[in-house]
């Protein structure tokens, strides 16, 4: 699973992104012969054949980067890949999350600058005190085994987010904090997603778009089924229409899904969904799937022992295989476990366990 990348021309470098050559790397680490086309993908998980070997490229929101710094490895070695998009923002509406990473990214010079920034406007602001509480009732320590990419105040940051604020009370202090600094949001928002000629472009090519919901929703499973059923009928018709053909596939937003919304996309004719780890959906501790709403006590955190991860871990990279038991981390065809890009890269750098590491 992949988002952001780099290049040393139009796309910045910022959290979490790489480069042309780490995404090479990843895809030899992986291995080339392992990795399937996204519509043989669909045909063998359509007829319960994918094996232990078998891996597949997804890229998730619809970000030019993507097409200009991935676009040209996938051609060098004839590879396609699933690009699951969310359709408001090809149609005139600005992804704010997106635009916040950009601001939080490259507008400082450190990381931490923004979040004191953040935490300031937070801890003196009416939310301080739920906020105060979310973080001490939280084991950091869990949680950063399931995410040891994230620093303590990227954890820190994501829970007020997530589980203190609404999207609409985030979306306020944000702007405020981006006014404060005499920017705006149009300007931040060029060069950060793809055009639908970029959409039509990878269909003719033979790459899969799939969904990805209409507005991109943190929390999707909190919306009602009318909210859900709409989020994806504009999604699916924004898809149709560009690419001439109606999507089969999809990802999680956010991996916040329900049963409500794996009733809609088996309503929609969806033949496989991605999530964004390798977790259980039912599993209490782990699950990020919103089940528990702020009203019952806030987001579960997804926390885990993410140390099984060394190369043999490889098997199970975006494939329909998993640590331990298939039935219990796919629970369905719309719930197939990806491994994200990070892990990945941990993995290249960690020795085979059982060897010297020389």
């Amino acid at each position: 699973m992949f988002h952001h990348f780099h290049d040393e021309r139009k796309h910045y470098k910022g959290q979490g992104s790489i480069s042309m050559s780490d995404f090479e790397a990843i895809l030899m680490f992986v291995g080339l012969d392992r990795i399937l086309d996204p519509k043989e993908w669909l045909k063998r998980l359509g007829a319960n054949q994918l094996t232990n070997r078998d891996v597949c490229i997804t890229l998730d929101d619809g970000l030019l980067c993507q097409f200009d710094v991935v676009l040209p490895v996938l051609d060098k070695y004839n590879l396609k890949a699933f690009w699951f998009v969310y359709s408001s923002v090809f149609e005139g509406g600005l992804g704010k999350f997106e635009i916040y990473r950009v601001f939080r990214s490259k507008f400082f010079k450190d990381i931490d600058d923004f979040y004191n920034i953040f935490f300031d406007k937070i801890f003196q602001s009416k939310f301080g005190n739920n906020a105060r509480k979310v973080l001490e009732e939280t084991d950091m320590v869990r949680y950063s085994k399931t995410f040891p990419f994230y620093s303590t105040n990227d954890m820190r940051f994501r829970l007020i987010r997530d589980r203190v604020l609404s999207r609409e009370e985030f979306e306020i202090i944000m702007d405020a904090i981006i006014q404060d600094q005499g920017l705006n949001l149009a300007d931040l928002s060029k060069n950060i997603w793809m055009s639908n000629e970029n959409l039509a472009y990878l269909n003719r090519q033979g790459h899969v778009i799939g969904l990805h919901s209409y507005s991109h929703p943190m929390m999707l499973a909190e919306l009602p089924f009318e909210r859900q059923q709409e989020e994806y009928q504009k999604n699916y018709e924004h898809i149709q229409r560009v690419c001439g053909r109606p999507p089969v596939d999809m990802a999680h937003p956010a991996n916040s899904y329900n049963d409500s919304t794996l009733k809609i996309l088996s309503q929609l004719g969806v033949e496989c969904g991605f999530k964004s780890n390798m977790f259980p959906r039912d599993d209490p501790v782990r699950d990020t799937t919103n089940k528990h709403t702020k009203k019952a006590g806030g987001r579960s955190v997804p926390v885990g022992d993410n140390d099984k991860l060394t190369r043999h871990g490889c098997d199970r990279v975006a494939t329909c295989l998993v640590r331990d038991d298939p039935s219990q981390l796919n629970k369905s065809k719309y719930e197939i476990a990806r491994e994200d890009h990070a892990n990945i890269m941990r993995m290249m750098t960690r020795p085979v366990r059982g060897t010297t590491g020389n």
